[in-house]
């Protein structure tokens, strides 16, 4: 996944880079923009966080905060020389990311934090790294390819001193990392056995020692909305979905294109999604919207309610 979007990124010319759809969202959904950026390798987004009412989204060498109640933007923090940003995350007001300043394999990225005077503040060197999840209690995961040659490991991150520690060997090109609101683990696997459980164990303890497979689809991204529903891209992006987990099935499409990370704030869904050949990246907001006989049957129902009134 992640080599795939850089080689997109040098090569733009090639057709597979450039046959990227247009976004849209699926019949009962509707999208507005929040933010977005194009002309340069600089304008592409490369990870997107939401907390108290602003979303958090790298592009380039800057981290840009959009308070998504008049999606008004400022640059909060700069990244030293990037040439791709991989992730954002947000924890206990700290905004953690990650960055590359070379295209060279196997693709070295630097991750740590912002600081209070907006600078980045390097806590660690890794090659490939995907995605990073943290817990409700501050517990957090980075995904990674070391070697660049498919062979992805979980390593336990300390926030604090920015120290890893390896907690499973998965193998194969790197997915998303997501914690449900029991703080149970998920892990996009690429290597063909789906979506990965790394459960919390009788103590309160995640047990990286074994998974379980709980969906079979090869997806990039993933991650739970407030109520616990999963959701994930897959197709490189193309697809924006729901799945169930205890039935293992899809329960519906929502958008297309070329998605990447994606948030949650109560009814409303935001997501990245990015045209590689025009280097051009959207935030949308998406949402679901009535469809069109609920909306008659509203009108009808308020022109009852009128004649009652009247009467």
């Amino acid at each position: 996944m992640k080599i795939k979007s850089l080689v997109c990124l040098l090569i733009a010319v090639l057709l597979s880079c450039n046959a990227v759809a247009a976004f849209t969202t699926a019949a009962g959904f509707g999208s507005s923009t929040v933010y977005s950026g194009s002309g340069s390798p600089q304008s592409i987004f490369g990870g997107l966080a939401y907390d108290g009412g602003n979303l958090y989204v790298g592009q380039g060498t800057d981290l840009v905060t959009i308070d998504v109640s008049d999606n008004s933007a400022q640059v909060s923090g700069t990244l030293p020389g990037a040439v791709a940003n991989s992730l954002v995350a947000r924890y206990d007001g700290t905004t953690y990311t990650s960055y590359a300043n070379t295209f060279s394999s196997p693709y070295p990225y630097m991750i740590g934090y912002i600081d209070g005077a907006g600078v980045y503040q390097n806590q660690l060197t890794e090659n490939g790294i995907y995605d990073m999840a943290i817990s409700s209690g501050g517990d957090a995961y980075i995904v990674a390819d070391p070697t660049g040659l498919g062979q992805s490991q979980i390593f336990q991150y300390d926030l604090g001193t920015g120290a890893a520690t390896l907690a499973a060997s998965i193998g194969g090109y790197a997915g998303g990392l997501a914690f449900d609101s029991q703080d149970n683990l998920y892990y996009a696997d690429q290597s063909g056995t789906g979506i990965l459980k790394f459960s919390v164990d009788g103590l309160g303890v995640l047990d990286m020692s074994s998974s379980d497979s709980v969906l079979g689809v090869t997806a990039g991204y993933i991650g739970f909305d407030g109520s616990d529903n999963f959701y994930a891209t897959t197709g490189y992006g193309a697809t924006f979905s729901q799945y169930d987990l205890s039935l293992g099935s899809l329960v519906k499409n929502i958008a297309y294109g070329g998605i990447g990370q994606f948030a949650f704030d109560g009814d409303s869904i935001y997501l990245l999604d990015t045209d590689w050949g025009a280097y051009a990246s959207t935030a949308y907001e998406v949402s679901a919207v009535p469809e069109p006989a609920t909306i008659v049957m509203l009108g009808i129902g308020g022109l009852g309610f009128i004649r009652r009134r009247r009467s």
